[in-house]
């Protein structure tokens, strides 16, 4: 299964550093089941899948690919 997450649906905040390429080290956790990345020393939110779905690394992996106009999450396992 592949998510394909436009940067339209990230928070301003959050868009205008995606767009600058300060997040650095993108990934998905499962505990507050959101994308994280770090700014600097903070961490920070860059996607919460709550309103979508839940995630869970029980049974699947992932891949994370970062693009000019979206985050794609593409499921391995499935």
């Amino acid at each position: 299964m592949t998510i394909h997450i436009p940067i339209s649906d990230l928070e301003p905040k959050v868009r205008e550093l995606y767009l600058q390429n300060k997040i650095q080290s993108l990934g998905i956790d499962y505990a507050p089941n959101s994308i994280m990345g770090w700014v600097g020393k903070e961490e920070i939110e860059v996607f919460n899948f709550s309103k979508v779905c839940k995630m869970d690394n029980r049974w699947t992996g992932y891949n994370l690919y970062e693009c000019e106009t979206e985050i794609i999450v593409e499921i391995e396992g499935l």
